[in-house]
């Protein structure tokens, strides 16, 4: 899997009602490229068998963080 580039990283941070500028940007995509490259080497037996389920939570819901 190849990196992503700045403007494709912008384009998700955008997606989700971000805005990414310099130096941030540059931080959020090593980082994200970092964790995506040591997510790829995850491949546990049968791992590709799984089914994916998306969890979404109620506009209205609070989350604790």
């Amino acid at each position: 899997m190849s990196d992503l580039n700045n403007e494709e990283i912008q384009a998700l941070a955008k997606a989700v009602g971000l805005t990414l500028a310099e130096p941030e940007l540059t931080q959020v995509a090593h980082s994200l490229n970092a964790m995506l490259e040591e997510m790829a080497a995850i491949n546990p037996p049968g791992f590709n068998l799984e089914e994916y389920v998306a969890v979404t939570l109620p506009a209205d819901m609070e989350v604790s963080e």
